[in-house]
C-alpha cells in the first residue's frame, strides 16, 4: 500500500513538472 501511495505521489509530481514545462514552452 504504502508503494502505491509513492507511484501515486510521484506521478502527481510528474504531472505537474510536465505542465510546467508546457505552459513555459507555450508562453
Amino acid at each position: 500500500h504504502y508503494n502505491h501511495f509513492l507511484k501515486k505521489e510521484r506521478r502527481s509530481d510528474l504531472a505537474k513538472q510536465l505542465n510546467l514545462t508546457e505552459r513555459q514552452i507555450k508562453i
